[in-house]
């Protein structure tokens, strides 16, 4: 495990007992701007609430893990308050500026469940970071590190797809091709950050995954995928996210080899 001094002795520094506000003016100014570039280019008159609000809630938890891992020490609790304000700006705004009507029940499920996504990011930066002591050299596998690949793996796969086909005009084949690369970075993103080795962490989070992933591809393509493209995807997922596992493994020792900081 990663046992690095400076990221302590900041941690120190700043305490757990008060919060960082500076941490969470970058989260709010970036969050801001991905909300309403991304906003801008799929739905800029918000006639879809629903995806709509799914891109917030995405941009949000792609912030808290940016901030989570970019801050020094511990900002878990930060990312959930750049959540709370991020949700009331983009309400506030869509309420005034677009004349939106936002129902009593979805402002307060939004101020409960946005932050909590939020802090999930967090965390997850947090362990990419290596600010969270969250290796077992003892156990055969390391869950923290599934639920991160699962993090990391649906942030990266939304993107990719939703972006693709509002950017670049995807075809559902591309779309699907986009999508199963998402499992391939995200197997990297983990074996290069993690500890130890972790290539089966990916593997198993892209099995977990897909049950997830199986609903965005119903909400996106708006068909239920056959049983033949269900199993493809399945065994898909694994095979790419341990392939990406693998590379990430492999470009960790080759940076240790090279003189790059160490990893576990």
């Amino acid at each position: 495990m990663r046992d690095d001094p400076v990221v302590q002795d900041v941690a120190a520094q700043h305490g757990t007992d008060r919060l960082r506000w500076g941490w969470i003016a970058i989260g709010v100014l970036l969050g801001g701007g991905m909300i309403g570039s991304v906003l801008l280019v799929v739905d800029p008159r918000l006639v879809r609430p629903a995806v709509a609000g799914f891109h917030v809630t995405l941009a949000i938890l792609l912030v808290g893990m940016l901030v989570g891992y970019g801050s020094s020490g511990e900002t878990i609790l930060e990312a959930g308050v750049t959540g709370v304000i991020l949700v009331l700006g983009t309400g506030i705004c869509a309420t005034v500026g677009l004349a939106v009507s936002v129902p009593g029940f979805v402002w307060l499920l939004s101020l409960f469940l946005v932050p909590a996504v939020a802090m999930l990011g967090g965390w997850a930066g947090e362990l990419l970071q290596g600010t969270l002591e969250e290796a077992y050299d003892d156990r055969a596998v390391d869950w923290p590190w599934v639920i991160a690949s699962i993090i990391v793996g649906f942030t990266l796969s939304s993107y990719a797809v939703l972006l693709g086909q509002s950017l670049f005009g995807l075809t559902n084949r591309e779309s699907l091709a986009v999508f199963a690369g998402s499992f391939l970075l995200t197997g990297w993103i983990i074996g290069f950050f993690s500890p130890g080795m972790t290539m089966i962490e990916p593997a198993i989070a892209g099995a977990l995954m897909m049950v997830v992933d199986t609903g965005f591809v119903i909400m996106v393509f708006g068909d239920l995928p056959g049983a033949q493209v269900v199993a493809f995807g399945f065994f898909g997922a694994i095979l790419f996210a341990l392939l990406g596992g693998w590379l990430g493994e492999f470009t960790q020792k080759w940076t240790r080899g090279r003189g790059g900081p160490p990893r576990s």
